[in-house]
């Protein structure tokens, strides 16, 4: 029987968190930047440490107008950079860094080569944790790199472009709404990855995230860590 984590994005000021954490077993948690306080952050970090739940830190750019979604300016990246590596050392300074998962547009850049790669690849050299990405892109080859674990993730509310990335939010039809399309992607996934997303500003993600789970177990898979 395959194990397969199902790991969720907390923290960022929406009212799911208690019940998301109670399906889950990873939680990504906002830093307190691209959305959510840093207080809101500390608050999460005791929550899934009272739950027993993984805990990630999900670091992002700090643009609270775009959650973190949109481009930046190459002359803003200095500060950003900046910024990113604060929020990974406040989370490990919390003992609530088991791993790191780039958030947002921060994920998007860092899958290919550029200063966002670079910068994933520093952290990890760094600091020596884990990383959750995208399987087959500079993710991968930034973990071989720093000789650190790498979990393969699969988005079961986001599509997918021909080429394995993710759609951008920017266009029609970049995140899933249908429970079918949602149970549909993940179990096609599942076979290829380490662990499975779920959004917790996705519209419907409680009920979401229990049918995943029960979709996965009913499916063979052992969720868990």
């Amino acid at each position: 029987m395959k194990r397969i984590d199902l790991n969720v994005d907390i923290g960022e000021g929406y009212p799911n968190d208690f019940e998301l954490i109670r399906i889950a077993t990873s939680a990504n948690i906002c830093c307190g930047e691209h959305a959510g306080s840093r207080d809101l952050t500390l608050r999460t970090i005791q929550m899934c440490r009272d739950m027993g739940v993984r805990m990630g830190a999900h670091p992002g750019y700090p643009d609270r107008a775009s959650m973190g979604r949109a481009p930046v300016r190459s002359s803003d990246w200095e500060a950003v950079a900046q910024s990113i590596e604060e929020q990974v050392e406040r989370m490990l300074d919390a003992g609530a860094c088991d791993y790191v998962k780039p958030h947002g547009s921060f994920y998007n850049d860092s899958v290919d080569e550029g200063p966002a790669a670079a910068l994933v690849e520093t952290i990890l050299l760094k600091h020596r944790i884990a990383l959750l990405g995208l399987a087959d892109t500079c993710h991968e080859v930034a973990a071989h790199t720093a000789a650190v674990p790498f979990a393969r993730e699969g988005f079961a509310d986001r599509a997918y472009t021909e080429d394995g990335r993710l759609v951008p939010r920017s266009r029609p039809g970049a995140v899933l709404t249908l429970a079918a399309d949602v149970r549909a992607q993940a179990l096609r996934l599942a076979p290829n990855v380490d662990s499975i997303c779920l959004h917790g500003d996705t519209d419907g993600c409680v009920e979401f995230a229990a049918m995943l789970r029960g979709a996965l177990e009913q499916a063979g898979f052992e969720v868990g860590l």
